[in-house]
């Protein structure tokens, strides 16, 4: 749809999500500079890895040129207690706001924000959930991803920069860690292969939108060379699943039982989450490709 080949993309985050993101960038043409204060979990020589972050680098020096900017950095979860909301706000937003602002003053066609479907649109009624729904998160991570979302697209509105927002649901692959901060799937995976307990906060069913790393970071090279206004953009499988049936797939796929312990439900947590994702595909031509039970056996085995 457009060349890719040689344009500089600039990510800020190399976690999974920015890491895959770099790596199949670079596999279809781009030249990838990736800012990260974590080890680079790819392994790639296509890709400039600089370790550091938003205050360690030179960010017009960086910026400079691309055809988009990826914030996908982060140091939330949404089991993440906040004491103070004025420093949450000063320490994860203004940072992304900054860079935004240097981004439009260099001309950059494309500011990409890495949000959370999974958080802001809180305990919605509409399952599944669209674009328009009101959000109204309820923990302080979907909090942050909001007011982020909301000033960028105030950048966008002032200096005509196109912002893209991806509302990513519940990421998952090989790579995580498999902490209950880093992904349900991964925990009941690793959980399984060590015998040990997994707990899971509530009775077991209350519902993901699961979604493979891959699909995710090939949305995220679409929106970034994307070419239409400002959008936000859900990003998930469309498809909702309880946490009991990810423990019975890991158990099958698997081979090995996940011996699950059940705690009172937390109020930061979501009864049930499943993303609409049509708009995804009819103006970024994205769908997801990886199946559910796929996905699984891949994280399995890394």
């Amino acid at each position: 749809m457009y060349d890719e080949h040689d344009s500089k993309i600039l990510i800020y985050g190399g976690g999974l999500i920015g890491g895959t993101a770099a790596k199949v960038l670079s596999d279809t043409g781009s030249a990838v500079t990736v800012v990260t204060k974590a080890p680079s979990l790819q392994n790639s020589d296509n890709i400039d890895w600089r370790f550091g972050d938003l205050s360690s680098e030179r960010p017009d020096e960086t910026v400079a040129g691309s055809q988009a900017v990826i914030y996908a950095a982060g140091s939330l979860s949404p089991a993440s207690l906040a004491p103070s909301i004025s420093q949450l706000l000063t320490s994860q937003v203004t940072p992304v706001i900054e860079l935004a602002e240097q981004a439009a003053r260099l001309k950059i066609p494309n500011f990409v924000f890495i949000s959370s479907g999974g958080t802001v649109y809180g305990q919605t009624e509409v399952i599944p959930t669209h674009e328009d729904v009101r959000t109204a998160p309820i923990n302080a991570y979907g909090m942050i991803k909001v007011q982020t979302e909301q000033a960028l697209l105030e950048v966008a509105r002032q200096s005509g920069m196109r912002v893209i927002i991806l509302r990513v649901s519940n990421p998952y692959g090989p790579g995580q860690e498999g902490t209950r901060r880093l992904g349900f799937i991964a925990a009941a995976a690793k959980a399984a292969s060590l015998a040990e307990p997994l707990t899971i906060w509530g009775d077991g069913l209350s519902s993901r939108d699961f979604i493979y790393l891959s699909d995710v970071a090939n949305a995220i090279r679409l929106a970034a060379f994307y070419r239409g206004d400002s959008e936000i953009f859900n990003i998930g499988s469309g498809t909702e699943t309880s946490l009991r049936q990810i423990c019975d797939l890991v158990s099958r796929i698997g081979g090995s039982p996940v011996d699950v312990r059940y705690e009172q439900s937390r109020s930061v947590d979501v009864r049930r989450s499943v993303l609409d994702i049509k708009k995804a595909a009819q103006l970024l031509n994205w769908h997801p490709e990886i199946s559910l039970e796929t996905g699984i056996a891949k994280t399995i085995r890394r």
